[in-house]
């Protein structure tokens, strides 16, 4: 079973993401003791979102508006939460497994038949709500206590997983666990989209407000939101960047990749010094790769077999339009066909050093902001940036992190995980919970 269910990604409601899930887990009713939720102001509006999840028909927006703080829709559309909590109703019936909170904050568990995720929930004096979050639940893990403890974690994980710690100057990893070699990176590929965004702003061809106009020819599948909005809407340049960034918005990356053209991006590839640009060649927008990885199990398995030339016809084959999301085969590692953008390690690495050296010119002032918008998971306080853009692809998993501190060169930290079997990666953090791992481990150093 596949169910995609958009997710609120950030406390804010700035985020929203559609989240793969490629195998049922039990029945909640029979897998879980049900726990109720305490009669509280924060767990009055926790109930009542359980209550719209698992109703027949939602509620109005206008109703919606009232329940939440009117800080909470600084950064989210009252339509757009309301098509949040109608893409988690198709997956009810929701039960509460787990309850913890006070007053005026909560995080429940939430257990469908398709997907569990933690509903973070916090209230106002007033009682209304001012963040709402579903989010993968904590994977079961205990923190490595040591650089070995760490290798020793990710020799014995399920699936095939490297991790790379790299100070930026530097001509040797500081930490390398796992191959070196290329591996699957998902929306990682982004970056490179990026760094031809500013190039295209630093010659002229582009502003950063320049109007781009959605249409049926660059509308993919989520993550991200422009895939709702309705054909000859605009977003500036600095928008369509923030949102591909931020919540990985893909229909964003398409709109990009037009605006500056493919040759744009496989030439940031070279320029930032992607090893072997030719691995991902010809370059593919998203929606293509939604139709070649998992729409099409012919043009898959010519794409497997075709050279980068052969591959370039094979384009002409895509269909126009979007896929049915409930048509494609989700079972399936498209990543073992070539049906992906792939990457080494280093390749990561020069590609943040790349962009941080173009966000300190004119063209590439937005850039830091862009990158740090989202750091994709916590780290502690003694990282005064996180530049972050991950990856995730059926059967693939990809985290990459620019992080800074006081008085300590820059370090880039990327783990890239692949399997064939996609259901290992259902809940992304059991993979970038090595990260935080690594990253706790240097600030011990």
């Amino acid at each position: 079973m596949t169910t995609r269910i958009r997710s609120l990604l950030a406390l804010t409601g700035a985020a929203i993401l559609v989240v793969a899930v490629t195998a049922c887990t039990p029945d909640p009713q029979s897998s879980a003791d049900h726990v109720e939720i305490p009669d509280t102001a924060v767990g009055a509006q926790a109930q009542w979102i359980l209550d719209e999840i698992n109703s027949d028909e939602l509620s109005t927006e206008d109703e919606l508006e009232t329940r939440f703080d009117v800080s909470f829709f600084e950064s989210i559309t009252v339509p757009e939460m309301h098509a949040t909590l109608d893409d988690l109703r198709a997956a009810q019936v929701w039960m509460p497994t787990a309850y913890e909170g006070n007053d005026a904050q909560a995080k429940i568990t939430i257990e469908s038949s398709a997907v569990t995720y933690d509903m973070s929930v916090s209230v106002t004096g007033d009682g209304v709500m001012n963040a709402l979050f579903f989010g993968q639940p904590e994977p079961e893990h205990t923190p490595a206590a040591s650089w070995d403890d760490l290798q020793a974690q990710l020799e014995e994980a399920p699936y095939e997983v490297s991790l790379q710690v790299r100070e930026v100057g530097v001509d040797q990893p500081d930490v390398l666990i796992g191959d070196a070699g290329s591996s699957p990176i998902g929306s990682i590929i982004k970056l490179y989209v990026l760094g031809g965004v500013v190039d295209a702003v630093d010659s002229g061809a582009l502003t950063w407000e320049s109007p781009l106009t959605i249409d049926a020819e660059v509308r993919s599948l989520p993550t991200g939101e422009l895939q709702d909005l309705p054909d000859g809407s605009t977003v500036t340049v600095l928008e369509a960047a923030q949102k591909m960034m931020a919540i990985s918005d893909n229909t964003a990356t398409d709109l990009l990749i037009r605006a500056v053209g493919k040759d744009a991006v496989s030439a940031a590839l070279v320029e930032m010094g992607h090893a072997s640009p030719d691995d991902n060649a010809p370059l593919l927008t998203t929606r293509e790769l939604f139709w070649i990885g998992w729409g099409d199990e012919d043009l898959r398995e010519r794409w497997a077999d075709a050279d980068a030339v052969e591959r370039e016809a094979l384009l002409a084959e895509v269909p126009a339009g979007v896929p049915d999301a409930n048509s494609l085969d989700w079972s399936v590692a498209a990543w073992q066909s070539g049906a992906e953008w792939f990457a080494t390690h280093d390749d990561i690495v020069r590609a943040h050093v790349a962009l941080q050296e173009r966000a300190a010119t004119a063209a590439g002032a937005p850039v830091r902001d862009i990158l740090s918008a989202n750091p994709g998971v916590a780290f502690g306080d003694e990282w005064t940036y996180v530049g972050f853009k991950g990856g995730s692809s059926m059967g693939a998993i990809a985290g990459s992190w620019y992080l800074e501190r006081a008085d300590a060169a820059p370090v880039v930290l990327t783990v890239l995980a692949r399997s064939d079997d996609p259901a290992v990666f259902a809940n992304p953090m059991t993979v970038l919970v090595y990260a935080q791992d690594a990253a706790a481990l240097l600030a011990e150093e």
